[in-house]
């Protein structure tokens, strides 16, 4: 994992950590991860339970991946399969379990990350005209004379018991054509703790 990729998983973990109140752990440049072993795609149900150990992973952490080039991971889900490439991406644990799975990855401009989440909106249980209306916050943000240094959004939705979200942000006032990093979040909480009495 380059400097970069480091620092940027790095950064984005940190609003995670005060949320789920855990250690974290940085996998090592020249090992090889244990989610991705020596290839380069993740294929995960996340529609039931999904023990650390069989991960590879520690009990209660937040792991930051050493996530190799051209990353692309497939996410089962209650009603489908969400599927894309990443470019960072963190695990976090939670009493055994996989809790959840945050990717990022850029777009090259405000539009065409409109167009992938309005793609996945109907899959993520998200509304899909708030993040249509992303590509014309975007574009104002593009010139904006603002001492705003980020422009974000965040869209939570859900499918079945796996929460969602997908969190949009990008400079303000660079010019047209911005690029515009991509935060998907899926929790997995509700999967492993079921509501019904007396179970997990």
């Amino acid at each position: 994992m380059s400097a970069r990729r480091a620092f940027l998983a790095a950064a984005a973990t940190l609003a995670l950590m005060v949320t789920t109140g855990c250690t974290f752990h940085v996998g090592e440049p020249d090992e090889a991860d244990p989610v991705f072993g020596e290839g380069n795609s993740v294929r995960w149900d996340l529609s039931r339970p999904i023990e650390a150990k069989t991960l590879g992973l520690p009990d209660d952490q937040l792991v930051i991946l050493t996530v190799p080039d051209d990353a692309t991971v497939s996410l089962t889900l209650p009603t489908g399969t969400w599927a894309g490439r990443t470019e960072e991406m963190t695990v976090t644990t939670r009493k055994g379990y996989l809790d959840a799975v945050d990717l990022f990855w850029t777009e090259p401009n405000g539009q065409a990350s409109a167009d992938r989440m309005v793609s996945d909106a109907k899959l993520l249980g998200v509304d899909a005209a708030r993040v249509a209306s992303w590509a014309g916050s975007a574009k104002w943000a593009e010139t904006a004379d603002t001492n705003r240094m980020r422009h974000e959004a965040n869209y939570n939705g859900r499918n079945g018991r796996v929460s969602t979200a997908i969190k949009p942000g990008m400079a303000v006032g660079k010019g047209e054509g911005t690029p515009v990093r991509l935060h998907y979040l899926f929790y997995v909480r509700n999967v492993v703790e079921k509501t019904e009495p007396g179970s997990r």
